[in-house]
């Protein structure tokens, strides 16, 4: 069986030796490719550990399905939109999952007076204020707008004069930034109500 480095790299014929389950190829290609997959992976998601579970994922893929990759012409396009799309995919399990924790918690955690509530209010207020303060100036822009103006991510794009897949990929890590701030500072039933807020 050839080598990873006797394989010269011509993507095509690299990708028909993989649909023939040449282990070599595979190897060609995640060298190539994974640098790039886990640096748009670990944008979004802000973990190294998830970033590093998507690049695995993204190339068990590819080589389950390695028959089907024969005809792809772009093939660092093609992975990098698997692995946003991936990301995302990740990020909406995650935000689903932290509000129905946090609709059960709300069933199961004893009330406390309006007093403690008010204090603890004011206390998560002003850590979140300090988490959006850290946010860079164009992603803390767009974040207030989002949230104090109530503005949609077309009218943002609108009044920034930037794509709404722009916002979008800023608002997302606002609130991945947010909440890994927040995670450390306070309980987790009220990070995930927070959460809850944010993702509305």
């Amino acid at each position: 069986m050839p080598t990873t480095q006797s394989i010269s790299y011509h993507e095509n014929e690299v990708l028909a030796l993989l649909a023939q389950g040449n282990e070599a190829a595979f190897r060609q290609l995640y060298d190539r490719h994974w640098p790039a997959i886990y640096k748009v992976a670990y944008r979004y998601l802000h973990s190294a550990d998830l970033a590093e579970d998507i690049v695995q994922e993204i190339f068990s893929k590819l080589w389950q399905k390695r028959t089907e990759f024969t005809e792809v012409q772009h093939l660092h396009v093609y992975l990098v939109t698997m692995t946003r799309n991936m990301a995302y995919k990740h990020l909406k399990k995650l935000a689903t999952e932290a509000v129905a924790n946090y609709e059960f918690a709300k069933k199961e955690t004893p009330s406390i007076n309006a007093g403690e509530t008010a204090v603890l209010d004011k206390q998560y207020e002003a850590l979140l204020e300090q988490a959006v303060d850290l946010l860079p100036p164009q992603r803390k822009h767009i974040f207030q707008l989002a949230k104090v103006e109530g503005l949609s991510h077309e009218a943002i794009a609108e009044r920034l004069q930037i794509s709404p897949n722009t916002v979008k990929n800023q608002m997302v890590a606002a609130l991945q930034f947010i909440r890994h701030r927040l995670q450390h500072h306070i309980s987790s039933v009220m990070l995930l109500a927070l959460v809850d807020e944010l993702t509305r």
